[in-house]
């Protein structure tokens, strides 16, 4: 008799901390994900945990939304493009399931995922970022249904999401503020008051440490296009309309290529993957494109991550939309044809814009110089 009221009452207690944490972790909601979907001030209205869960959470959002349009790409696209400013058009609803530092590989697996669970599936927006075919790791992630719904029930029954509950509780308890986190539509936000200068100040050197980690130097890695003859073939099986945008590059990023002598490599990497699909070119060089280097910058929140304000004029132009005050040659269709005339112009146009800022090509030869004389000395 003992031992049964003892498994009951054990059974009954087991069951009640399972209520209350579910209670609990759903009204917190520190991910975003709960079905009671409230937001309360000084509860939960702010969540920094909805961050850097990005492989956990996107594809769980895709399934749950069952979106139209979805965008991939690293960080770029992650930080600049809010979805809903596809409302109302064909691409609608848009959601954006980029992952910060993410490979063609891992994309190509997320999207055999897309396609799987979300019928509704219509369009592909995919980021053209030339780092992503220097050598990088075309990793792939499982994309069994094992795979997902062990992930997925992470983000609602796990240690993890309790302290991640306990921790949005106490910063809208304490700080109740707004915080770097993803929104609704999968874009991260940035809180008021970035400063770019420091990024932007920071780059000469930095982009040399980034530099030495290139291994294979400035050469097209072909696992990297047969990431994107996948894309195709993929989105071909199902229908799906595939869209490449050739990203904004800013003129600190085009003088390295510069300064390294990659443009031939930049024009043969355009020439292929405009061959494989359609893409649009938002990297001419123009104002918005080469904006000037200011605390307060519209376009740039960093030398590598457009702003939102940048993100939202792609999409609109992507539509058909008139873009108020863009540059005329915002939005460009690149084709094999064009690519050398692509690279040419803004070969050309950084050499212009280099001689209007001579204080950052003295900071940039000065980092230079120190790298080659490391390499001299490391007998590289």
């Amino acid at each position: 008799m003992i031992g049964r009221r003892y498994l009951a009452a054990l059974a009954l207690g087991f069951l009640l901390w399972c209520g209350l944490y579910l209670a609990f972790t759903g009204i917190i909601d520190p991910y975003g994900v709960s079905p009671l979907r409230v937001s309360w001030s000084r509860v939960n209205q702010f969540k920094p945990k909805r961050l850097d869960i990005d492989r956990l959470l996107k594809p769980f959002e895709v399934w749950r939304y069952q979106p139209r349009t979805v965008f991939l790409g690293t960080s770029r696209i992650h930080q600049s493009v809010d979805p809903a400013v596809l409302d109302g058009t064909r691409y609608a609803p848009a959601y954006n399931a980029s992952i910060p530092a993410s490979s063609l590989g891992l994309n190509v697996s997320h999207l055999r995922q897309y396609v799987g669970f979300d019928p509704q599936l219509r369009t592909v927006v995919m980021e053209l970022f030339l780092y992503n075919f220097l050598g990088q790791a075309q990793e792939r992630s499982p994309a069994s249904l094992a795979e997902f719904m062990r992930n997925t029930g992470t983000l609602f029954f796990s240690g993890d999401a309790l302290w991640a509950s306990i921790q949005t509780l106490g910063y809208n308890l304490l700080r109740n503020a707004p915080h770097q986190a993803i929104g609704p539509g999968g874009n991260f936000n940035y809180p008021p008051g970035h400063n770019a200068k420091g990024p932007f100040g920071g780059y000469p050197a930095g982009i040399w440490k980034l530099h030495a980690t290139r291994t294979e130097g400035m050469e097209l890695h072909e696992p990297a296009f047969d990431a994107i003859r996948e894309f195709s073939q993929i989105c071909r099986e199902q229908g799906v309309e595939l869209v490449y945008v050739l990203t904004p590059n800013h003129a600190y990023d085009d003088y390295y290529l510069e300064s390294v002598g990659a443009w031939r490599m930049v024009e043969n990497w355009l020439r292929r993957v405009s061959a494989e699909a359609t893409v649009y070119s938002f990297s001419q060089p123009n104002d918005w494109v080469y904006e000037p280097v200011t605390s307060s910058m519209r376009y740039w929140y960093d030398p590598y991550h457009f702003s939102a304000e940048m993100g939202r004029a792609m999409q609109l132009a992507l539509t058909g939309a008139k873009v108020d005050d863009a540059p005329q040659n915002f939005m460009l269709r690149m084709t094999p044809d064009k690519a050398a005339s692509h690279v040419a112009s803004r070969r050309e146009a950084i050499r212009r814009w280099a001689i209007r800022n001579p204080d950052f090509v003295a900071a940039f030869q000065k980092e230079k110089s120190k790298w080659e004389s490391a390499r001299t000395a490391a007998g590289k």
